[in-house]
């Protein structure tokens, strides 16, 4: 029996790794696109779970480092869902002073990296007829954030992304939904105080921060069979909260 196989961009950070340790529970072989992070970790969770991993190194602001990678996972038999995590944020600044090249790299990593995924990714699935993409937004793509606003716009992109690609291969049997989730535990919220987190906590309904699984378990939802008649959709991984 050949296993389902499942490509992750972005794969070595916390939710990454989260997102790739539920689908090698599920019985899937893991490709992973990376940058220039350790994968090490991923190697072990894939080697607890007996699942076959290959990794591919990509920058998500070269075209065709993009494509490269999508072409080499799509030669694995039973792809089955891309899944796009790769993103990239600044520290908090008013937009008023921020720097250009700063908000030029949000947009190119963040929307036109993950917009160059979904290119390539549905090229290949309109030929298959068959798969599943979900894109990873945030809850700063429909709120905003302040002192987010390169950041919440590319989230916000990314959310008009999967919409619209979501019309363009629904005939296909081709899905593509997206998870926003809100504040994950991860190194990117680790900046925050103490008195920061408390609050955030107190704003959010369920009262604490959100972990990698969380986020794992909405995008495994959306990319399994489960929600073959889910597409178009956005999934907010945020405790409740709408706005923080």
């Amino acid at each position: 029996m050949i296993k389902k196989s499942v490509l992750i961009i972005g794969i070595a950070g916390e939710i990454g790794l989260a997102i790739a340790e539920k689908f090698a529970k599920q019985g899937y072989n893991i490709i992973g696109g990376y940058h220039k992070s350790d994968c090490s970790k991923v190697k072990e969770i894939c080697s607890e779970c007996n699942s076959q991993l290959k990794l591919i190194q990509l920058d998500m602001a070269d075209e065709d480092s993009i494509k490269n990678c999508i072409d080499e996972a799509f030669k694995v038999d039973c792809l089955s869902a891309v899944i796009c995590n790769a993103g990239k944020s600044k520290p908090e600044i008013l937009l008023a002073d921020e720097r250009t090249q700063n908000i030029d790299e949000i947009l190119s990593i963040n929307l036109r990296g993950t917009i160059l995924c979904n290119k390539y990714a549905s090229k290949h699935f309109l030929k298959q007829r068959f798969g599943s993409i979900v894109n990873i937004s945030s809850i700063y793509g429909e709120s905003g954030g302040a002192c987010e606003a390169a950041y919440s716009a590319s989230k916000a992109g990314i959310i008009g992304l999967t919409k619209a690609l979501a019309l363009e291969l629904a005939s296909v049997g081709v899905r593509v939904n997206a998870v926003g989730p809100g504040f994950i535990d991860t190194k990117m919220t680790a900046c925050f105080n103490d008195e920061e987190r408390n609050e955030i906590i107190k704003r959010t309904p369920l009262a604490r921060l959100g972990q990698g699984k969380d986020v794992a378990n909405a995008v495994y939802f959306l990319a399994s069979e489960e929600a073959s008649f889910i597409t178009g959709e956005v999934i907010n991984v945020t405790g409740g909260a709408i706005r923080f």
